[in-house]
Order: structure tokens, then sequence, then C-alpha cells
């Protein structure tokens, strides 16, 4: 069988995280070389990775579908001249895994949620089975559905800010990266301290790493390598996360338009606006308070000041 090469284009951290993981993981007998202009060049039976200082990686050997998704299935925005793409979610597990996703960050209605799951690769073919992939490519129905399934299957972690909460989480913060970034840790470090056995955690980059970094280690009395990477739902365990993470921001949307009386929509469009001002027009900006995030400039076109005091 003729040799096969890969190229990818990783960033300076995803490259030390990749030297890391292959250090750590490949068999004593793997063949470490300096060559000029890389990072490191490695000979794993018949494997050759080469990562250049530039941010190319070159993969060369045959049969490389099991190292590539071993290797580099999460690569922080990996970009491939030949062969599979190195994200796709079909990749198979090939250690436990944490993965963690949001739901609720652009919707003005309903809770900011996180969840995330614990897989092994013994839950790969389940997974697979069941057609997990990332939520946004999925109806509602059916994501509660597989969040069901999801839930038996797999250890979770969910947690959310309903409404009110996220108002007066946001006004302490004034920035929604860093309430994201302190739930994605909350939800992690539940999990990494149930499972040992997770050397890493998935996660999708949605600004400064740090935001999750940070209160992850505050959270977490043991080392676990953060990978932070774009587009991690393309990756099987943060897709897995990212079901349940939408099944309950679905819930928790029902149960608000079942607290103010009216549909609440999905989403910050014109729709939206219209039933802001519904909701305004049955119990005025206390209610909305309760229901919406105030910072978001519908709460402006529905007539309402989103700084005003709503203290009783």
């Amino acid at each position: 069988m003729a040799n096969e090469t890969r190229v990818f284009t990783v960033g300076a951290k995803e490259a030390r995280i990749l030297e890391d993981r292959l250090r750590m993981e490949l068999p004593p007998h793997a063949d470490w070389r300096l060559v000029p202009h890389a990072r490191f060049q490695v000979k794993a039976d018949d494997v050759v990775v080469t990562c250049y200082t530039s941010g190319k990686v070159v993969v060369q050997g045959r049969t490389l579908d099991g190292f590539v998704a071993r290797f580099f299935a999460t690569a922080a925005d990996a970009s491939q001249g030949k062969g599979t793409q190195a994200g796709d979610i079909d990749l198979p597990l090939d250690t436990p895994t944490i993965g963690s996703d949001e739901a609720g960050k652009g919707d003005y209605f309903g809770p900011l949620v996180v969840a995330a799951v614990h897989a092994t690769p013994e839950h790969a073919a389940e997974l697979t089975r069941l057609g997990v992939r990332d939520s946004k490519t999925i109806a509602d129905d059916r994501a509660r559905m597989l969040a069901g399934r999801i839930e038996a299957l797999l250890d979770h972690e969910i947690v959310q800010l309903g409404p009110a909460d996220y108002n007066a989480r946001w006004n302490a913060a004034r920035n929604i990266n860093i309430v994201l970034g302190e739930l994605h840790a909350r939800a992690i470090a539940a999990l990494a301290t149930r499972h040992a056995d997770a050397a890493f955690a998935i996660v999708d980059r949605f600004g400064d790493e740090r935001f999750v970094e940070a209160p992850l280690r505050a959270a977490l009395a043991r080392p676990l390598r953060l990978l932070q990477t774009p587009r991690a739902e393309r990756n099987l365990v943060v897709a897995a996360a990212s079901i349940l993470a939408r099944a309950a921001f679905l819930d928790g949307l029902r149960a608000s338009s079942d607290e103010c009386g009216a549909d609440l929509h999905k989403g910050a469009g014109a729709p939206v606006d219209a039933v802001a001002r519904r909701v305004v027009a049955i119990g005025g900006s206390a209610l909305l308070a309760k229901v919406a995030k105030l910072h978001f400039k519908n709460t402006a076109r529905a007539g309402v000041d989103p700084g005003a005091d709503r203290s009783p």
C-alpha cells in the first residue's frame, strides 16, 4: 500500500498540546528527531509526524485514518490538504473525553445552558448509531428524543442560568463570555471530578481561552488538558453535549412561556420583538425581566430601559 500524506494547520497552543499528547501516548520506541524549521518530528511504527514552526503539520505513512482520528479530530481550526476532514464527528473516540457545549447564548428569551458529557471509546458506536451530530442541524423534537437517549447512555452535567439569574450575573460581569466561561468550567469540573480517566475536555472556542481556563483551574483540583477549538460540535462528544444543551434550553424556554402567558420565540429577530412587546403588555418590564436577557437590543425595541431598577 502506498504512503499517504495529510497536511494540517494548527496554532501555537494546539501544536504544544499535540506534542504533549504524542509524547504521552506514543509507544516508548517512538523516534523523536530535530529537523530544520520544525518544532519536532517523530516516527512511530509506520507514521511520521513533522510539526513545523509555521504551524503546518505533515503526517505521512500508511493507513493514516486511525492515527488522524486519534490525534487530530479535535485540532483547532485544522485544515487538511488531502484526505478526510479531520474534524468530522464520526471519527471514533480514542480515549475517555469530556465535551461541553452551550445553548441560548443568542436567544433573547429563555435560559443560558451549558451541558457537558463524559464518553469513552465504548460509547462511540452507539452515539454514531443514534445519529448524534451538531444540534443546530437537528429539529427540536428529534433533539429532545436524542437527549433522553444520551442522558441514559452517558454521565452528564447540565448547568443553566434562568433569565432572572442571568440578568443579575450579566449586570455584575458585563461580558457574556465571562458568564459562559464560568458555566463551562462548572460543568466540566463536575464531570472531571467524577471521572479521573478523562485526560482532556473539548469546548467550542468562543473567545479568549482564559474565559474557560481560569474558572476551570479554580474549580478543579486535578490537571485536565483543555482543547478549545472552533466548530467543536464536529466532535462526537461535543455534539452529544450540544444536544443536551439544546433540549434543556427548549425546556427552559417552554417554562418561561408558561410563566409569562405568551408563546416565546427562539432567536432575537423581528418576531421576538413582537413577543417582547406582548410580554410587556401582560406584565410590564418586571415580567420581561423574568423571561428575557435584558441586555439584548430587543429590550429597548420593546420600549423598556434595560438598565432600570426593577426591585420590588
